[in-house]
């Protein structure tokens, strides 16, 4: 279980923070799964994730767990963005249908054996953090975000228009290591770094937009199989249009 006395180094005592959140976070889901609340908990999970990559040379133990976790809640994740791009007015059939897929997302993910799974595995983590605290010198941590961060920008400017979207969405991900890593520099007060964070969130939002089209395309081909109706058709091929007009643009 946690041990709730604060820890020297300024790294482990974020990394117990964001711990302890999902874990809180994690009660809620199993009773509603809020979409404000499963954003939260994945972006605690993202948060320990990058810095464990930035700074710990993954050799932390658990890294796989912690994205096999995050990734069992990717399609609800992806639900949510669909349904937040919609009108309930146009696509009625569609709205509910979603919904009522969500739903059942929800029933067959947040099982007792699930939730008493990630919780064991946050307590783990917990333990790992607190019985290995080393010290960390913070020009070090500045330099690893930094060079992190100008690597994200060399790969973004050799990007050509026709770039897959795959190859994209992985950039993005590099994109928020470097953003997670700039937000704990400035809670740590190691280093000022507000406006290189509103860039990452701008890059990665741009990337972002053209995997939730790819995401959505493949979603919505399913709907299509189940739900035989225009609001899919017609969804659809707005979502076409979008990625191809994304794909474009994407470098302007």
């Amino acid at each position: 279980m946690y041990n709730y006395v604060m820890k020297t180094n300024p790294l482990n005592q974020y990394l117990l923070y964001q711990l302890y959140h999902a874990r809180v976070l994690i009660h809620s889901l199993k009773y509603d799964a809020k979409e404000e609340e499963l954003h939260e908990f994945r972006v605690a999970l993202r948060r320990i994730r990058s810095l464990i990559k930035l700074f710990l040379d993954d050799s932390v133990p658990f890294t796989k767990s912690l994205k096999t976790m995050m990734n069992a809640t990717n399609t609800m994740r992806e639900l949510d963005v669909l349904l937040n791009s919609i009108s309930s007015a146009q696509f009625p059939k569609l709205f509910k249908q979603l919904s009522k897929h969500r739903q059942k997302i929800v029933q067959t993910l947040f099982t007792p054996v699930f939730v008493h799974q990630t919780l064991l595995l946050l307590d783990e983590s917990s333990d790992y953090f607190f019985q290995n605290d080393s010290y960390f010198i913070s020009e070090i941590l500045m330099q690893k975000t930094l060079t992190h961060y100008q690597h994200c920008l060399d790969t973004y400017e050799l990007l050509e228009k026709n770039t897959k979207p795959k190859t994209l969405h992985h950039l993005r991900v590099q994109f928020k290591d470097a953003r997670y890593g700039f937000e704990f520099l400035e809670i740590a007060d190691i280093h000022e770094a507000k406006e290189i964070i509103e860039y990452c969130k701008t890059l990665q939002n741009n990337l972002g937009a053209i995997q939730d089209a790819a995401n959505q395309i493949k979603l919505l081909k399913k709907m299509r199989r189940e739900y035989h109706t225009s609001e899919v058709k017609e969804l659809l091929k707005q979502r076409k249009d979008s990625l191809e007009k994304l794909q474009k643009s994407h470098k302007s």
